[in-house]
C-alpha cells in the first residue's frame, strides 16, 4: 500500500511539473511577434549579429524575441525602457543605431562633413579648370 501511495505521489508531482512546463511553453508561444511596436523594438537590437537570421532556425534570435516579448507583453515595458535595459546590460553596442552623443556624434556627423567638403573642393577645381580653358590661347592653324 505504501508503494502505491508513493508512486501516486511521484506521478502527481511529475504531472504537475509537466503541466507547469506546458503552460510556460504555451505562454512563450502566445506573444504576438507581428505587433508593430514589438517589431520596431526588436529591430533596434543588434542581437549579437543574428538580427538578419531566420527566427525559426536561430536560437539566439529566438531568445532575444522571448526576452523582449516578456518585457513588452508581460511587464508592459515601452520601447525606450527595453532599449535602455539592453544598453545598461550589454552596453551601447547592444542597439543597431548608437545614440548621437559623445564620440558617437562624431561618427554620425563626420561622413556628411567629408561629403560636403569634397563637393566644395570639386566645385572649385571645376571652376578653375573652366577658367583655364577660357583663358588658354587658341592657336590658328595655317594650311
Amino acid at each position: 500500500m505504501k508503494r502505491i501511495f508513493g508512486l501516486v505521489c511521484v506521478f502527481m508531482l511529475l504531472s504537475g511539473s509537466l503541466h507547469a512546463a506546458a503552460e510556460e511553453k504555451a505562454a512563450k508561444q502566445s506573444y504576438d511577434y507581428t505587433n508593430s511596436e514589438f517589431k520596431a523594438t526588436v529591430d533596434m537590437l543588434y542581437m549579437d549579429g543574428h538580427s538578419n537570421d531566420d527566427l525559426a532556425s536561430c536560437q539566439v534570435k529566438q531568445e532575444y524575441y522571448q526576452d523582449v516579448g516578456e518585457m513588452f507583453f508581460d511587464k508592459g515595458m515601452s520601447k525606450d525602457e527595453i532599449l535602455y535595459y539592453y544598453k545598461n546590460e550589454l552596453g551601447v553596442h547592444a542597439v543597431n543605431a548608437p545614440p548621437g552623443k559623445g564620440f558617437n556624434l562624431v561618427l554620425w556627423v563626420l561622413p556628411f562633413l567629408l561629403i560636403f567638403i569634397m563637393f566644395i573642393i570639386i566645385y572649385y577645381v571645376v571652376k578653375k579648370w573652366k577658367r583655364n580653358q577660357l583663358e588658354a590661347p587658341v592657336e590658328e592653324q595655317t594650311y
